[in-house]
């Protein structure tokens, strides 16, 4: 009677498992999104700063690449769930395992139906499943803000950087010279005038084609004039 007694009273609080997952889960979890963010919006910042256009960069032109740049970060927030990953991949996908096998969520214990486990002293129901709460919203809350700060700071001096190349370029040529700025920038492109005046523009030799709705003429390569007939599908 005794001994049955002592098997059915719970161990202590500090046996029972954790009902989270662990801190260096979560630091790896974090991380990961950090980097990702960061990555994201370097290229958005620097993206932005060429759009803008100006060599160079007053606090104008950086206030408006940086508010550009928070604005692009909404497409990262899809990833907000996977601030919860480390709960959901060491927790509630164990715990779900446990239970179909019948045996407690919380420490794998066979619980033999009972609404109580006598190992850990947690109840033996399945744990609710996991749903976006603000938890996970609040998370990358906090990820996103210093990863903007980073992103737009290393953007910038990857901006500053390679217009400091393109200066030392023209000053070895001493000609007329003009480039295209680096990755993720190839669309912009940079170029020194006459008397030495430094220059960016997103796209400046970009000009659509007017006619690219009025096909050649059959047998030409010129498009069709207004007295000329139109076949049909023109």
């Amino acid at each position: 009677m005794h001994g049955k007694h002592e098997d059915a009273v719970p161990p202590p609080r500090e046996l029972r498992a954790p009902a989270r997952a662990s801190t260096g889960a979560n630091t790896g979890a974090f991380a990961v999104l950090f980097v990702i963010s960061v990555a994201f919006l370097f290229a958005s910042y620097c993206m932005a700063r060429a759009l803008i256009g100006g060599f160079g960069a007053g606090v104008g032109t950086i206030v408006m690449a940086i508010a550009a740049t928070a604005a692009a970060s909404i497409f990262l927030w899809w990833l907000a769930p996977f601030a919860d990953f480390a709960e959901i991949f060491w927790l509630h996908l164990p715990a779900d395992r446990r239970a179909r096998r019948g045996e407690c969520p919380h420490c794998a214990y066979p619980h033999g139906g009972r609404a109580m486990c006598n190992e850990c002293g947690e109840s033996t129901a399945p744990l609710p499943a996991w749903t976006l709460s603000p938890r996970p919203v609040r998370r990358m809350a906090r990820i996103l803000v210093p990863a903007l700060i980073v992103g737009a700071a290393a953007g910038e001096a990857w901006m500053r950087l390679d217009e400091t190349r393109f200066v030392r370029e023209y000053e070895a040529a001493r000609v007329p010279y003009a480039r295209a700025r680096a990755f993720p920038t190839e669309f912009a492109r940079m170029w020194a005038d006459e008397s030495g005046g430094m220059h960016s523009e997103a796209w400046p030799a970009f000009e659509r084609d007017r006619r690219w709705t009025r096909p050649a003429v059959p047998g030409t390569n010129q498009a069709p004039t207004a007295n000329q007939p139109r076949e049909r599908g023109w």
